[in-house]
């Protein structure tokens, strides 16, 4: 059993652990996979379900997972042992470290394939191809080992070189960075995507409710997404939570807003994508392929083409680049204080395990989708359901209440009910649902 340290380090303001929160979050979650799962079930309902998700399960859940670091200033396995010492319930945090772990690593394919289409969009190497064309030229990059292991080499050594900058200096600084920039090139993106001849109809596919693309799946769906957005159970929040340090913070209110900025981010990536879709024609339920074979199509069609398609996927890695940071800095947290290192091996240490894994997801067909679904519907919903137990009966309803700086008493109810009661059931359903 391990015991961890204290945590030294922490966010030089509350600004900084919003930032950090939400760049962790508005990433590979928002921006490649929201679209996708969206366009694969029905569009506007899967948005409200969404939503739904992320008020009743999400906020409260986010709130939980961010106290238990908060309160006790430890991470991870410490976390549990203040919380309810002589228990093995530290024994989940293990499944968190290993989700964070998997994501980390497993989706190093889509970062390749982002960095790899910045550099052909700016060059025109997709000018003149027609969709076939395209999608021939995605098939051959995926197959072809080399390029695929330039580009992992290049994001690798970025994400390490800023992690191992420590958190206000690394990951912090980068974030207050990427964001901004984040946000201006998604609204240049969608400011362009509605001016575009029939971009009505992507309007329409995403806030239109049809009852005819709703299903049982679709939820399921919705609560894998909100979790993979969010990260719950996905360790980093609880890492973020120990680095703040003012005891005063509202902890809800501070959920509610990375929670509100993940919304926004995964229905603004939609508005990037859906309505060009729509204008020329497209498939919006391309799965995985969407920002990937679908869109340089578009980019292909529209006036300016190459600027709007190089300024999409800088991005599109600008966002993933900050879920990767804030992910891989939950991971060296636990590393540093679980063996007691420097940061340095810690990076080390982590990077290792990103290229070993991050290999198999590059070399072998099949294993990022497997790993995803694994991931996304399965460990994640266990880990969610592990901390809202934990948090909701073991650590204690009112112990987490008192301890979030939460004083009214409808918001109060409100976490009483979902974190104890409606999280635990909600979880358990769908959970159950993925196997029927």
């Amino acid at each position: 059993m391990i015991l961890e340290k204290k945590q030294n380090e922490g966010f030089s303001s509350i600004l900084g652990f919003l930032l950090t929160t939400i760049g962790f979050a508005v990433g590979v979650g928002s921006l490649w996979r929201f679209p996708y799962v969206c366009g694969t079930n029905g569009g506007a309902l899967f948005i409200i379900t969404y939503v739904l998700v992320i008020v009743l399960i999400g906020i409260p859940l986010l709130t939980a997972e961010i106290s238990m670091g908060y309160v006790t200033q430890k991470t991870a396995v410490g976390a549990y042992q203040t919380l309810r010492p002589g228990t093995k319930w530290y024994a989940s945090s293990y499944l968190h470290i290993l989700v964070a772990l998997l994501v980390f690593c497993y989706t190093v394919p889509i970062y390749v394939w982002v960095l790899a289409y910045i550099w052909r969009t700016a060059t025109g190497f997709f000018s003149g191809m027609d969709a076939a064309g395209i999608a021939d030229s995605f098939e051959a990059l995926t197959s072809d080992p080399k390029t695929m292991f330039l580009f992992a080499v290049v994001n690798w050594v970025i994400i390490a070189v800023i992690i191992s900058g420590g958190v206000q200096k690394g990951v912090e600084k980068v974030n207050k960075f990427l964001l901004p920039a984040l946000a201006v090139i998604m609204i240049v993106c969608i400011v362009i995507g509605l001016n575009v001849e029939g971009a009505s109809k992507g309007l329409t596919y995403m806030f239109k409710p049809d009852i005819s693309t709703f299903s049982f799946d679709a939820v399921t769906s919705a609560v894998g997404q909100a979790f993979f957005a969010i990260g719950i159970g996905m360790l980093a929040s609880m890492i973020f939570g120990s680095y703040i340090k003012n005891k005063k913070e509202n902890i809800l209110k501070q959920a509610a807003i990375v929670s509100t900025s993940i919304v926004a981010a995964g229905i603004a990536a939609g508005l990037m994508i859906f309505p060009m879709v729509f204008a020329f024609g497209l498939e919006p339920g391309a799965g995985v392929g969407l920002t990937m074979i679908t869109l340089p199509n578009v980019f292909n069609y529209i006036s300016g083409g190459r600027i709007i398609g190089t300024l999409f996927y800088v991005g599109f890695y600008f966002a993933a680049l900050s879920s990767a940071i804030g992910i891989g800095e939950a991971i060296v947290a636990v590393v540093m204080d679980g063996f007691h290192i420097n940061r340095k091996k810690a990076v080390a240490i982590v990077m290792a395990f990103a290229v070993v894994i991050g290999s198999c997801s590059i070399l072998i067909p099949g294993f990022l989708d497997t790993v995803d679904v694994i991931t996304s519907n399965y460990l994640l919903v266990v880990s969610g359901l592990l901390i809202s137990i934990f948090v909701g009966w073991i650590w204690g309803i009112d112990n987490f209440l008192d301890s979030i700086n939460v004083q009214n008493k409808v918001q109060r109810t409100w976490l009483r009910i979902s974190v104890k009661y409606l999280c635990p059931v909600a979880i358990l359903i769908i959970f159950i649902g993925n196997f029927l």
